[in-house]
C-alpha cells in the first residue's frame, strides 16, 4: 500500500505535463513528436523491473567534480582528525606520561595532513581518468 507521500507524487506526476526533448549531436535540443513520447513516457509496470544481477546500473547521475587538492584543504580536512586522535590518545594511554601522549597525538596528527592530500588526489585522478573513458552521451530523453 503506497504512503501518503507516495501517493502525492504519483498524483503530481499526473498534473503536469512534461516536455520530452533529446539532446542531438550537437548538443541541441530536439523535440519529440507527441506520439514517440507516450512511448517514451516511463510506466509503473516498466519501472518496477528488478536489476540484473551482477551487472552495476550504467544510468544515474553523474558524480561532480572532486576539487583540485591542495595543501590548504588537506589541512582544514585533518584539523577535526587531529583533534579526536588527541584526544582519544590522551584519554586511552593514561599509563604513560602525557608529554609522550601528546608527542604521539600530534606525530599521529601531522601525517593526517598528507594523508588527506593523497587521498584528494586519488579521487581526482580517479575521476579524471572516468571521465576519459566515459562514452559520449547518447540520445535520452530529457524530461
Amino acid at each position: 500500500m503506497p504512503t501518503r507521500k507516495q501517493k502525492r507524487r504519483r498524483e503530481k506526476d499526473r498534473r503536469h505535463e512534461y516536455e520530452y526533448v533529446y539532446v542531438d549531436d550537437e548538443g541541441q535540443e530536439v523535440e519529440v513528436d507527441e506520439a514517440e513520447a507516450h512511448d517514451a513516457a516511463p510506466t509503473p509496470a516498466k519501472t518496477a523491473k528488478a536489476p540484473a544481477k551482477g551487472k552495476a546500473k550504467s544510468g544515474g547521475r553523474t558524480p561532480r567534480e572532486p576539487p583540485e587538492p591542495s595543501w590548504s584543504r588537506s589541512v582544514r580536512r585533518a584539523i577535526p582528525w587531529q583533534i579526536g586522535i588527541l584526544v582519544l590518545i590522551v584519554l586511552v594511554l593514561r599509563n604513560s606520561p602525557l608529554i609522550s601522549r601528546l608527542l604521539v597525538a600530534i606525530l599521529y596528527g601531522a601525517l593526517f595532513v598528507p594523508l588527506m592530500y593523497m587521498t584528494d588526489r586519488m579521487v581526482r585522478n580517479r575521476w579524471l581518468k572516468q571521465q576519459a573513458a566515459q562514452p559520449a552521451k547518447d540520445k535520452r530523453p530529457k524530461r
